[in-house]
């Protein structure tokens, strides 16, 4: 019942409003009153009224809407968007009890199987020991040159000084622009599929596979309750893997990277280890 009293309220208000609302007016309009002119007291109470009724009329459908709606989730039926979260959730719940069961068999010394690709062709030796769907980005800035125009302009005295103004201001715009391009950010945001093998990252950019060797990364920062890995480079720009199976990332490549002890010991895994 309590859940209904957010739209149950508004109704019992408008019921108010039809029921008392004429016998007010009828009282004011056969009042003594000298003040105000009762014509215009009637006509203020009465839009004051059909003010009431139609905010508490918008309170219960919108009210009521909600309850339904509410209703209906808990009974499973959902809609669009809301099927669209359930699965994200589902798919970040599944994604963070495969990590957490990677991550244990790896401290116990178990090496994933490797995985039989196509398309991707793997080194003599190397194995594909993990595939995921993975938000990527790149940390970098842009060469901040823009071409700087001028004009020869010739004329009236208010056709050249026009013309002068708006090169002048396409200039600074192209100034703006190649500033702003010019600053570290990252960049190349996009939904990709990665492998992982036992000796790199391979990821498909723009329509072509990338790669990231284990030997080349300076630094790993995990965030697994974030669900993102950021790694730096000895020769390339910092590569950001984010989204819900970025845990799963975080266990293998931790491993990789530092070996079963800092599966055992990084602070950042404390949530996968627990």
């Amino acid at each position: 019942m309590k859940n209904h009293l957010g739209w149950i309220m508004p109704l019992a208000g408008i019921a108010a409003v039809w029921h008392f609302g004429p016998l007010v007016l009828n009282a004011v309009a056969v009042s003594a009153l000298g003040v105000i002119p009762k014509g215009l007291l009637v006509l203020v109470l009465f839009a004051g009224c059909i003010f009431l009724g139609i905010y508490l009329l918008i309170k219960v459908i919108s009210n009521g809407y909600r309850t339904f709606r509410a209703h209906r989730r808990s009974g499973g039926h959902l809609n669009k968007a809301e099927r669209a979260q359930a699965d994200l959730q589902r798919t970040h719940e599944d994604a963070w009890s495969a990590a957490r069961a990677l991550t244990a068999g790896l401290r116990r010394g178990q090496s994933p199987p490797a995985q039989e690709v196509w398309g991707v062709v793997p080194e003599p030796g190397e194995s594909v020991h993990l595939f995921i769907n993975a938000d990527y980005a790149r940390f970098y800035g842009l060469n901040g040159t823009y071409v700087h125009t001028s004009g020869f302009f010739w004329g009236r005295p208010s056709f050249v000084l026009a013309g002068a103004g708006l090169t002048a201001l396409a200039n600074r715009s192209r100034r703006r622009a190649a500033q702003a391009a010019s600053l570290q950010q990252w960049r190349e945001k996009q939904r990709t599929q990665m492998f992982l093998t036992n000796r790199k990252i391979i990821a498909q950019v723009n329509g072509q596979w990338l790669s990231f060797p284990y030997s080349q990364i300076s630094a790993c920062y995990p965030e697994p309750e974030n669900c993102s890995l950021v790694l730096e480079f000895y020769s390339c720009e910092p590569l950001l893997i984010g989204g819900p199976e970025a845990p799963l990332a975080i266990a293998y490549l931790v491993w990789a990277l530092y070996g079963e002890h800092g599966l055992a010991a990084h602070p950042a895994l404390q949530s996968l280890r627990s």
